[in-house]
């Protein structure tokens, strides 16, 4: 009687002490599960991590191409000056000489004002628009104004950054 308590209480202990095959299953599973979402969301978060730097050059390309732009003159400047916007001969990218002749440019990697790659921006691709708007813009009639959209997008992430101005024949 004394000894088959006394092997109760030792069986009774001995088995509080382990583990089963299925708890530790059980176990792996949950731990593996925690772990691969925990891995997807830093791989998500490395992934982005430069999103901010793709921004801020886009947006320094279409700064440059819209200081260039809203340099050149309203009109050819073989034409008078008060001559209908967008009528004169549309030029080279190397002798753009006026606001018009950079509507429908489409370049494949950023280029500087002379139509040459920059080779460090390849991945960024710039696309201008050059419109007159369909009505008069803040009372100037609509034939003395040119609106400006410049689109950069960055190939890799298919982030877009565009920027849009207007222009007027002063």
């Amino acid at each position: 009687m004394f000894s088959d308590k006394l092997s109760e209480r030792f069986s009774e202990r001995f088995r509080e002490q382990g583990v089963t095959l299925i708890e530790l299953i059980v176990a792996i599973v949950v731990i593996s599960i925690a772990a691969a979402s925990m891995y997807g969301a830093m791989a998500m978060l490395a992934g982005h991590s430069s999103d901010p730097l793709i921004s801020e050059q886009a947006a320094a390309i279409a700064d440059a191409y819209m200081e260039e732009i809203s340099s050149k003159a309203f009109v050819d400047p073989s034409l008078a000056p008060t001559a209908p916007a967008c009528s004169g001969p549309v030029e080279s990218r190397a002798n753009m000489n006026n606001i018009c002749d950079y509507n429908g440019l489409n370049d494949i990697g950023a280029h500087d004002e002379y139509g040459n790659a920059i080779p460090s921006l390849s991945a960024y691709n710039v696309a201008v628009t050059v419109v007159n708007p369909a009505s008069a813009w803040q009372g100037i009639p609509a034939t003395d104004v040119l609106r400006i959209d410049i689109h950069v997008s960055f190939a890799a992430t298919a982030q877009n950054y565009q920027l849009t101005a207007i222009r007027t024949r002063y």
